[in-house]
C-alpha cells in the first residue's frame, strides 16, 4: 500500500527498524486518567527499556523512584530497588483488558495499561507492516488547512493494544499526527490521540509529545484536560 510505504520511509525505513533490537526512553506520563484510576500513579520521571520484537517493557521509577514495573502481554510485576518481587499477576491479554473496566485500578492494572500504551506508541508505524495486520486507506481529512491521509487498521489478536480497529492520520510529510479509536475500557466516548514534536533518534522518527482526549461524535474535543499526556525527553535505539 502506497500510504503505508510512504509512512514507513518517513519514519526511518523498515530496513533500519529491523536492525534494531531494543530501546531506552526517558519520559513522563501525566493526565487525569491514570491519577483518577490509581491514586499511586506517580509517573513523572520514568526510564523505559523495551524490545521491538515482543511486547516486553521494564519501567523504572514506576510510582516511586526506587520501584520498577515489568510488563509482558500476559504478565505484570512490581519490584523494589533490590530486585525483590513485590507483587505480580498472570492473566491472558483478554483478562487484563477486562480488569481495566473497573473504576479503580491497582498498581498492576496501571502497569499493564502503561506497558501496552508505551509499546504501541514506540512500535507504530513499523508493526503495521506485519502480515497479520489489515490496513485500508480512507478518504483524506482536512486538518488546520492541511490534507492528512488516513489509514484504518485492524490489529491481530496477538497484539495487546487500545482497540482492535484504529484510524491513523498522517500529514504531508508522512508523520503520524492523530490516532482515533474507542478503547475497550472507555466505551462511553471515542478517544483521539494527538502527536507532535517529532524528532529522530538513531534515524527513527518519534513523536515526543502526545495527548489523549475524549472526543465528541463530530470529532471536536470534549475534554478540557487530556486523559493522558506523554512527553519523551530522550530515546536511544540499538
Amino acid at each position: 500500500m502506497a500510504l503505508l510505504r510512504d509512512v514507513l520511509q518517513a519514519s526511518g525505513g523498515l530496513d533500519r527498524w529491523r536492525k534494531m533490537r531494543r530501546y531506552t526512553l526517558h519520559l513522563s506520563i501525566g493526565g487525569v486518567l491514570c491519577r483518577h484510576k490509581c491514586s499511586a500513579a506517580r509517573l513523572d520521571e520514568l526510564v523505559v527499556d523495551g524490545t521491538v520484537r515482543e511486547q516486553s517493557l521494564e519501567i523504572i521509577g514506576f510510582t516511586a523512584p526506587d520501584r520498577r514495573a515489568l510488563y509482558r502481554a500476559d504478565w505484570v510485576a512490581l519490584e523494589g530497588a533490590d530486585g525483590r518481587r513485590l507483587n505480580e499477576r498472570h492473566a491472558s491479554p483478554a483478562e487484563f483488558r477486562s480488569r481495566l473496566n473497573s473504576s479503580i485500578w491497582d498498581e498492576l492494572q496501571l502497569a499493564h495499561y502503561c506497558g501496552y500504551l508505551i509499546w504501541n506508541y514506540v512500535n507504530v508505524p513499523f508493526i503495521l507492516s506485519d502480515p497479520d495486520f489489515r490496513a485500508d486507506e480512507l478518504e483524506p481529512m482536512i486538518e488546520h488547512g492541511e490534507t492528512w491521509r488516513r489509514l484504518r487498521v485492524e490489529f491481530p489478536p496477538r497484539v495487546v493494544t487500545h482497540a482492535a480497529e484504529q484510524v491513523f492520520s498522517f500529514d504531508g510529510d508522512g508523520h503520524l499526527r492523530r490516532l482515533d479509536y474507542t478503547a475497550d475500557f472507555q466505551r462511553s466516548a471515542p478517544l483521539t490521540q494527538l502527536t507532535s514534536g517529532h524528532q529522530r533518534f538513531a534515524g527513527i522518527l518519534v513523536p515526543t509529545l502526545s495527548r489523549i482526549l475524549c472526543t465528541a461524535p463530530v470529532g471536536v474535543s470534549a475534554a478540557k484536560s487530556p486523559l493522558v499526556d506523554i512527553e519523551i525527553f530522550d530515546a536511544v535505539f540499538e
